[in-house]
């Protein structure tokens, strides 16, 4: 049996409904994430902390027939539940329409998993920078959760095949680190962070080399469009940080513990910059008298842009892309 076989509306309600699904439960992860378990304790009202009856859980729905509000205490409830909930799915019906358009003569079981592959990484490129937008961070699980199934994909379904993903892996993390370097060892200066580093070998993991470059290239310019517009209006991009949100209790992820172990051996500065002297140099640095800060010191969140990128190669960049490199050939 192959997908064509099967009608078209099926696999877009489908995706549209699973994109939904998903999207309700990153609002948890986005809420809760590092702090609190994304499991327990279940949906409940922040104001009167009601549990969340089953079927006012209803992604999209639920919002609209509770007129935005609890249906215990009447508190209101925001509507970027709904607005992100709407967002993933989107993001899953688009993924479909692609397939569905390139790919609908595949065996039903492998152009399933490709949709599957395809949302888990949308879905972790929207979480990823929802969260960093929220607290300056990126976590671990989705940047190398995502560059292991992206690798693993590559040997089991149709794509970019292996050895790209591989290479995608290597440029994408040495690219970013290197800037990183440059900045932290002899700027003396916090760039990008390593959470980058690690979403951009995501991005090579399941879509290839051209991916990151392209990821890295359009996020810089829409990151640099996005402060500019900031400045001008006055909108914030990095966020207030609660300082409870950056504690780890002393726990440490796999990365950082292996960042740690070649810092120790080599001597070089690989961790961020958290030390009394850092901290120091950042407030001689800082502008005063209420100066603006220069263009190129703004603090901004990079993920989202880079996820941006990387989301706007997977749904139509990658044929940009292509016929660029086909004009450099002249061909």
């Amino acid at each position: 049996m192959i997908a064509a076989d099967l009608p078209a509306w099926f696999f877009r309600v489908f995706a549209f409904a699973w994109g939904a699904i998903w999207g309700s439960f990153a609002t948890v992860v986005v809420h809760r994430w590092p702090r609190h378990s994304v499991v327990r304790p279940g949906s409940h009202c922040p104001n009167c902390q009601k549990p969340v009856r089953p079927y006012d859980n209803v992604p999209i729905l639920a919002w609209l027939w509770l007129r935005g509000r609890c249906r215990d205490c009447k508190a209101p409830i925001s509507p970027r539940y709904a607005l992100i909930e709407a967002m993933y799915a989107l993001s899953a019906l688009a993924l479909v329409e692609l397939l569905l358009r390139s790919q609908v003569d595949l065996a039903l079981p492998v152009f399933l998993a490709l949709f599957f592959v395809r949302f888990a990484f949308a879905w972790g490129l929207l979480t990823a920078s929802f969260i960093d937008l929220k607290k300056l961070l990126i976590p671990d699980f989705i940047t190398l959760g995502g560059a292991a199934l992206g690798l693993a994909a590559s040997f089991l379904l149709p794509g970019i095949g292996w050895r790209s993903s591989l290479l995608g892996i290597a440029l994408g993390a040495g690219i970013p680190y290197a800037f990183y370097f440059v900045w932290d060892r002899f700027l003396k200066r916090d760039g990008m962070g390593l959470g980058d580093v690690k979403l951009l070998a995501m991005v090579g993991a399941l879509l290839g080399p051209h991916a990151v470059v392209f990821a890295l290239f359009f996020g810089s310019m829409q990151g640099i469009a996005a402060t500019l517009i900031s400045r001008v209006t006055g909108w914030k991009l990095a966020p207030d940080i609660d300082p409870e949100d950056l504690e780890d209790d002393g726990v440490e992820s796999l990365s950082e513990r292996f960042v740690a172990m070649i810092s120790r051996a080599t001597g070089w500065k690989l961790g961020a910059a958290d030390d009394a002297a850092s901290e120091a140099d950042e407030e001689d640095e800082a502008p005063s008298d209420g100066a603006p800060e220069p263009l190129m010191r703004t603090m901004i969140p990079f993920g989202p842009f880079l996820a941006l990128g990387a989301l706007e190669y997977m749904l139509g960049g990658d044929r940009l892309m292509q016929a660029y490199l086909s004009l450099l050939r002249g061909q």
